[in-house]
């Protein structure tokens, strides 16, 4: 009687189970039903629509003339016009060191001395060593000139002397080398060496900073970037020395955007030893342009596309939109700079371009 009880309870949990996994399979057809049948009502509309729209409908306003002003300010830091990681060219122990950090150096000032009396050592034997090969060179040549040697012989006694020659020039140039110079000027902003230390060929000596002169880098955005070009004077502000006027002049204009869409310009200027400015402060660049007269302007919300690859529709007397190139300027407010590819008081589309292709029929709405 258990064992009967047990089965029957077994039975309705499958059968339940399998009511379940029905009703889940129902709906799942259903949705699926639905989507399909409401996607074939969303095709038939669009055709129904494509066929019934020949003419769109489209807003418009004229370019126009009027006061632009082109000024512009960006903000941005100084940086050192030159900075070098400073590095020995040779090994030896540090016997004289003549700088400290903060110290202001000139382009080949003595640094330091490194030890060099073995160097000077080897120099004397090959000195002594470059004379006997001379004054061989000269017997050989001489017993050549009465043919009392062979041309071999000479021509060993000449390589040898070469040899020799070359020696002292060696030691030469190692010896100069451990009187360590600047190879630029500067302030010393960082000192990595000391008095009785061993430098490694290769080893950090100090870091030399150079801000007799500075520059600027600044970002500024695609439609100011266009207006800035290279060797153009920009005034230059710090708020550490308020008031003062510093003169930049442009070095360079990127010509690629960062990920941000902004173009970095390099600025170039000297530094004011009245008012310094050290690498690192932060200032403004104010650029200026001569914006005598008027500029053609339309709705910014006209462009089709990117600034830099502007387009326009203009509506044309037959009722069609024309699809043109256009060449901007400066942004005001929700107006933009027109330089080149349309004229004062033609029709300009400014909504309804997204259905438009290049001579389609519109329907302008008052």
């Amino acid at each position: 009687m258990e064992a009967e009880v047990k089965s029957t309870q077994s039975n309705r949990k499958i059968f339940k189970t399998i009511r379940n996994w029905g009703i889940v399979a129902l709906i799942i057809v259903s949705i699926g039903a639905t989507l399909y049948a409401n996607r074939e009502k969303m095709k038939a509309n669009a055709k129904l629509v494509q066929k019934s729209v020949g003419i769109f409908p489209v807003m418009i306003a004229q370019a126009q003339l009027a006061e632009v002003g082109g000024n512009f300010n960006a903000t941005g830091n100084f940086e050192a016009h030159r900075e070098l990681n400073f590095a020995s060219e040779t090994g030896g122990r540090v016997v004289s060191i003549f700088f400290d950090k903060g110290s202001m150096i000139g382009e080949g000032q003595t640094l330091l001395k490194i030890d060099d009396e073995a160097l000077q050592r080897q120099l004397k034997i090959a000195q002594l060593n470059f004379d006997k090969r001379k004054r061989d060179l000269q017997r050989f040549e001489n017993l050549a000139s009465s043919n009392a040697t062979t041309t071999i012989q000479v021509d060993e006694a000449r390589f040898a002397f070469a040899n020799a020659e070359q020696q002292i020039a060696d030691l030469q140039e190692k010896i100069a080398k451990t009187t360590v110079k600047a190879p630029i000027s500067g302030i010393i902003n960082r000192k990595v060496v000391e008095k009785g230390s061993f430098l490694a060929p290769g080893a950090p000596i100090a870091e030399i900073t150079d801000i007799s002169s500075l520059k600027m880098i600044v970002r500024v955005a695609e439609t100011e970037i266009l207006k800035i070009k290279e060797g153009q004077k920009v005034k230059i502000q710090s708020e550490v020395h308020f008031g003062v006027d510093y003169q930049g002049i442009v070095k360079s204009v990127a010509v690629k955007a960062d990920n941000s869409k902004r173009y970095e310009v390099e600025i170039a200027l000297a530094n004011n030893p009245q008012n310094p400015l050290k690498a690192g402060m932060f200032g403004t660049a104010y650029f200026e342009f001569n914006t005598s007269g008027k500029s053609l302007l339309i709705p910014r919300k006209a462009i089709v596309g990117s600034l830099r690859d502007a387009k326009i529709y203009v509506a044309q007397a037959n009722q069609t939109a024309q699809l043109r190139n256009i060449k901007v300027g400066i942004v005001k407010g929700d107006k933009i700079e027109i330089i080149e590819g349309i004229k004062e008081s033609e029709n300009i589309i400014i909504t309804g371009q997204i259905n438009l292709q290049d001579g389609a029929k519109i329907s302008v709405i008052k």
